[in-house]
């Protein structure tokens, strides 16, 4: 264990999913949002949307400045 909660959790995460064959992370997901507050499932539903948009957006902004035109 790390000073780090969060470096903790995603290395537990990390082991369990490559501990499996396949994982359905949208299973995933939605188990960790049902387990959140009640009062908060929506906030964090948004957020964990907000954050797989910005990354896509990275992701395709990074692709397009390799494509030469």
């Amino acid at each position: 264990m790390s000073d780090c909660l969060h470096c903790d959790i995603n290395e537990l995460v990390r082991e369990r999913i490559e501990s499996q064959e396949t994982v359905d992370l949208g299973d995933l997901l939605a188990e960790l949002i049902m387990i959140a507050p009640k009062d908060q499932g929506a906030a964090l539903l948004a957020e964990a949307v907000g954050h797989l948009g910005q990354t896509m957006l990275g992701d395709m902004e990074e692709g397009a400045s390799d494509t030469a035109h």
